[in-house]
């Protein structure tokens, strides 16, 4: 038979037994910190895992068309765009636009000083490289990720309507767009649809230069226009044409 002593020492060692099994259960059972801090957090920010994207465009092009007005008038405009992650926030873009507006016909040589005397169709293309700076960096905020756009290009006429308004010779008279340089700023919010899809809304500034036909410098034609009370014409001009658009963007 066991003493007193022993069996007092036995209930002990069987309690402190117990306690340590049940600590262990409850450590077994608690989250790890990492598991813990992972269900407490709560951020709006969601990462964009994808970097590459093509999206069509569609807006409205509100152009100036200089004084005198030579330049392409306001239009719709589409296009396509390719953007590809360089860094998070930074990104390469690419794009091909089109519209599809008018032209007014000039005539710098009427008495009464230059006039407007017809309206032509004119389409034309806007080729152009930019740089997209996500404010964010490559995560959304609350699904939106905002942006900024520098970059430059060319203006390309494709076509201009021919008008018989214009007095014979109207080949130094008549304004054509030609190839000319241009360069753009805008800002933008892309709204994050799903993991494949963006939806981008935009504004933007492009910045291009009207040359005055040859036709006009003529002496006789110069003449003609101060003798009249008119303003002589400027050899360029540099416009400011806004651009609208809602984009769709697919990722890849």
């Amino acid at each position: 038979m066991k003493s007193l002593p022993q069996v007092k020492c036995a209930r002990g060692l069987l309690r402190t037994c117990s306690i340590v099994i049940l600590a262990l259960g409850a450590v077994l059972r608690a989250p790890t910190p990492a598991a813990a801090q992972e269900e407490n957090i709560d951020t709006p920010y969601r990462w964009i895992e994808r970097g590459t994207r093509v999206g069509l465009v569609g807006g409205y092009m509100f152009t100036n068309r200089g004084d005198p007005p030579f330049g392409p008038g306001s239009s719709p405009y589409i296009a396509g765009r390719l953007r590809a992650r360089l860094s998070s926030p930074l990104s390469l873009e690419l794009g091909v636009g089109y519209g599809n507006s008018n032209e007014y016909v000039i005539d710098p040589r009427l008495a009464g000083g230059p006039a407007v005397v017809d309206t032509v169709d004119a389409d034309w293309l806007i080729i152009d490289a930019s740089m997209q700076f996500a404010l964010t960096g490559a995560r959304a905020y609350h699904r939106v990720q905002p942006y900024f756009i520098i970059g430059g290009g060319i203006l390309q006429g494709l076509s201009t309507g021919t008008s018989d308004a214009l007095q014979s010779p109207k080949q130094p008279f008549e304004y054509e767009i030609g190839t000319v340089a241009k360069v753009q700023l805008g800002i933008g919010a892309e709204v994050d649809v799903s993991s494949r899809l963006g939806l981008a809304f935009e504004a933007r500034d492009h910045l291009w230069r009207i040359k005055t036909p040859e036709g006009w410098f003529r002496i006789d034609v110069l003449q003609n226009i101060l003798d009249t009370g008119s303003v002589a014409p400027s050899q360029s001009q540099w416009t400011n044409n806004f651009e609208l658009s809602a984009s769709l963007y697919y990722y890849f």
